[in-house]
């Protein structure tokens, strides 16, 4: 009897070092894994970190894997809306294209903003471009409109409809 206790003994002890190495072993599987993402991370920070923040007209604006920007062209207008009530100084006729990187249909149309001298400027209702891009395509020629009260320093920020997590682009430009 004694000697049954004793390889008893024996195996509750192999078996439990048997888990605790497999325990170990998975732990430091675990650490290397978080190391992993934690520099997979960081390289995904870095390359965010060297984008631009500031663009001009033609540059080509991408974010990454949802969609890419080129405005084209801005110009006033001498085009009014007869129905429109807001009278406006001027009004900024914004030309650009755009190409859906996503898996999904992009919105085509709400992804601009006109600031001047930091304030927030209204779209104008011209003929605007408004619909969506399914994946994979682009359109060429989208048209923008603004109406501009007063003067200041003058930037678009552009911006994927749905991308929260991004960061607005500025394209900052002098109006001929």
């Amino acid at each position: 009897m004694n000697k049954t206790k004793k390889w008893f003994g024996l195996g509750v002890t192999l078996l439990s070092a048997s888990i605790l190495v497999a325990c170990g072993n998975s732990s430091s599987k675990s650490d290397d894994t978080s190391k992993e993402a934690k520099a997979e991370k960081k390289t995904s920070t870095e390359k965010s970190s060297e984008k631009k923040s500031t663009y001009a007209i033609g540059d080509k604006i991408v974010f990454d894997k949802q969609a890419e920007y080129t405005i084209t062209n801005v110009e006033w207008s001498d085009e009014r809306n007869d129905f429109d009530e807001t009278n406006p100084d001027k009004v900024l006729k914004v030309t650009y294209n755009v190409k859906n990187l996503s898996d999904s249909d992009l919105a085509v149309g709400v992804d601009i903003d006109l600031f001047v001298g930091g304030n927030k400027m209204e779209t104008y209702p011209n003929t605007n471009t408004m619909g969506s891009i399914s994946p994979g395509r682009s359109m060429e020629g989208a048209v923008q409109h603004f109406g501009v009260k007063g003067d200041g320093k003058l930037e678009l920020e552009i911006k994927p409809f749905a991308a929260f997590n991004e960061k607005p682009a500025i394209v900052a430009f002098d109006a001929p």
